[in-house]
């Protein structure tokens, strides 16, 4: 299948990686040509978002935060401006659901169709787990490259859905990092070393993805850029929680809340 890709960070690098060994065929675009430089014979480089949807049916998007993917979009020489009759734009960035709701509209006004297809970092390595959501037809269209990236790749719901999922699992995310920090003080305040101690609750039971955010020298183990998704996506979702009339002080967003602290302050045991 002839596929477009936009955002080649570390996880839009890891999804054509995936495109490119299941035997797709990619027309690429990156703000610095260097993103490219690691696909060199191996993908077609355009000029402009635009020359990508031309030459593609199936255009996916990997850039960092909701105005990136507006950029891209809807920018003059924007993919929307090259879009193909029944084009597919693919959402793999992490944005607001009502924001992606609104972006479906306008390319579906400019004769296309958009899902999104978060993802995120599962148990079926080198897969990712993927959460799609929108028009079953397009989806649909799109599964020989979500087959290619995904296991299991999870059709949710309308567009937005894989977003909410997303936000959803994100949170928990942090509200484990938070849960861990507290576990670390709590060993630290009975006497325990918290190097020893972490070290501890990554081997054993309690152990996961929270042991690489929360650090004994006080700052998160990960690069400030990585980290930035803690903020982002958990004030993504305490501003779902209060557009539902849902409770703010819910356990979950509460040790969420912590947890962006967590990560993004580095208060680390």
């Amino acid at each position: 299948m002839d596929l477009g890709f936009i955002g080649l960070g570390s996880m839009g690098t890891r999804i054509v990686n995936l495109l490119l060994d299941g035997g797709h065929t990619l027309t690429v675009w990156a703000r610095r040509s260097a993103s490219i430089e690691p696909f060199a014979n191996r993908v077609v480089e355009v000029s402009s978002p635009r020359d990508v949807a031309a030459a593609t049916q199936l255009i996916g998007l990997c850039v960092w935060d909701e105005h990136d993917v507006e950029d891209v979009l809807l920018r003059d020489d924007g993919v929307l401006s090259g879009l193909r009759p029944g084009g597919v734009v693919c959402i793999h960035s992490t944005i607001s659901p009502g924001g992606c709701r609104d972006l479906a509209l306008r390319v579906t006004e400019a004769g296309g169709h958009l899902i999104d297809a978060t993802v995120s970092v599962g148990a079926r390595l080198p897969k990712l787990l993927t959460m799609v959501g929108g028009d079953r037809a397009a989806v649909e269209q799109a599964l020989p490259a979500l087959t290619a990236i995904g296991a299991p790749v999870l059709h949710l719901g309308p567009v937005g859905s894989g977003q909410v999922a997303k936000l959803v699992n994100n949170t928990m995310l942090a509200a484990t990092i938070g849960l861990g920090e507290d576990a670390i003080a709590f060993g630290s305040e009975l006497g325990l070393d918290a190097a020893a101690l972490t070290v501890a609750l990554t081997a054993g039971s309690s152990g996961g993805t929270w042991t690489h955010f929360v650090s004994t020298s006080g700052g998160p183990l990960r690069e400030p850029h990585a980290t930035e998704w803690a903020r982002k996506d958990v004030g993504f979702a305490n501003a779902l929680a209060s557009e539902a009339g849902l409770d703010l002080d819910r356990e979950i967003l509460r040790l969420a809340r912590r947890g962006v602290v967590v990560v993004t302050e580095g208060t680390g045991a």
